[in-house]
C-alpha cells in the first residue's frame, strides 16, 4: 500500500514523502497514531499543507532551542560537595545534578542534552556543553566549591 507520511518516522521517511508498506502494518500502526495517511488523488494535495506545518513546527523548535542556549550561556550554577584537602568529591557531580540546577532557574532541558566525559569529581571552575539539536549548543559554566563541615 502507498501511503503519505504525515510525521517524520524514523525507519520509513520524513513528512510529506510517498512510501510505499506492508497493508497491516499501515491499517494497524500507521493510521491509527496518525502518522500517515492513504496516498490517493485527494491526499496527495495535502502533502503541501503536511510539508509547511512541519517546517513550521521545525522552526518554532529551532528558535526555542537557540532562546534557551542564550540563557544558558548567561547562567553559571554553583555547587557545594563534600571533598577531601586535596579537592576531591566524596560524589561526583552528573547530568541529572545540572537538568535538576537549570530547572531551578526555568531551563527545561533533558539529560541527554547535557555533554560530559565523565561526571565531574573535582572542586573549581568547569565548562559544560549542552547541546540541544545537532546544530545549536553552548557553554554552561560550573563552580563546585567545598562543603564546610559543622
Amino acid at each position: 500500500m502507498n501511503i503519505i507520511l504525515k510525521k517524520n518516522v524514523e525507519s520509513l521517511g520524513a513528512v510529506g514523502e510517498i512510501v510505499k508498506v506492508a497493508d497491516g502494518y499501515a491499517r494497524n500502526f500507521l493510521f491509527p497514531k496518525g502518522f500517515a495517511i492513504q496516498a490517493n488523488d485527494k491526499n496527495k494535495k495535502l502533502i503541501e499543507k503536511f510539508k509547511d506545518e512541519e517546517e513550521k513546527r521545525l522552526a518554532e523548535e529551532q528558535k526555542q532551542a537557540e532562546m534557551i542556549i542564550k540563557q544558558i550561556e548567561k547562567t553559571s550554577i554553583l555547587f557545594t560537595r563534600l571533598a577531601d584537602e586535596n579537592g576531591h568529591l566524596y560524589g561526583s557531580v552528573n547530568e541529572q545534578d545540572i537538568v535538576n540546577e537549570l530547572k531551578e532557574k526555568d531551563l527545561i532541558i533533558d539529560k541527554h542534552n547535557v555533554k560530559i566525559e565523565q561526571h565531574i569529581k573535582e572542586l573549581g571552575d568547569h565548562e559544560v556543553t549542552i547541546e540541544l539539536k545537532d546544530d545549536i549548543k553552548g557553554t554552561l559554566k560550573i563552580k563546585v566549591e567545598k562543603e564546610e563541615k559543622e
